[in-house]
């Protein structure tokens, strides 16, 4: 959450330089602010409603409006990133490759935990993915 504040900030605080922002302007302004923030804060809602759930032959990825069951046949690969901010804050993202759809788990805090507990139930199906 607060990763995603700080990278609106700084983009916002950039495109504000070059606004001329004066005594007739300053209601717009912040309304301009408002909205921004708002839609951040919507973004950053979605983000944490990700939740994934381990079974023993498939995953269950949900979100506020989707769900999806990745069955572990169906992986063709996956593996773990974090970028700088990422780093920074304990975040990693988790990439799943299926031969139909990839999904995207961004800024999880769980995530090494999760992208484990993957690793250990493909090893369990006898799947062998090569982590890169």
């Amino acid at each position: 959450m607060e990763k995603t504040l700080i990278k609106i900030t700084i983009l916002v605080v950039i495109f504000s330089v070059f606004l001329r922002i004066n005594n007739k302007t300053i209601l717009n302004y912040l309304i301009f602010l408002g909205v921004v923030y708002l839609v951040s804060i919507l973004y950053i809602l979605y983000k944490m409603s990700y939740k994934v759930e381990i079974y023993e032959d498939h995953l269950y990825i949900k979100n506020f409006f989707a769900s999806h069951i990745v069955k572990y046949q169906n992986i063709k690969d996956f593996f773990i990133t974090e970028g700088y901010l990422q780093r920074k804050f304990g975040l990693h993202s988790i990439y799943i490759i299926t031969k139909t759809k990839n999904y995207l788990l961004k800024d999880l805090p769980d995530a090494e935990k999760i992208h484990d507990d993957i690793q250990i139930q493909l090893n369990n199906n006898n799947i062998g993915i090569k982590q890169g």
